[in-house]
């Protein structure tokens, strides 16, 4: 469950880019969807670390 933005940001990154720009979109749109997905599995994961304490 961690790791499952991940997958969803950057193949959503890749749709809008290609939608958008073609190859080039979709190279820097699954770049930027993966950036966003691992900043929501740092704080998912810190959100979950806090909850046990």
């Amino acid at each position: 469950m961690g790791c499952l933005p991940l997958p969803l940001f950057m193949l959503i990154g890749f749709g809008i880019g290609y939608a958008i720009d073609s190859r080039t979109g979709s190279v820097w749109g699954g770049g930027i969807g993966l950036v966003i997905g691992l900043v929501l599995t740092v704080l998912l994961v810190r959100a979950m670390r806090k909850g046990n304490r």
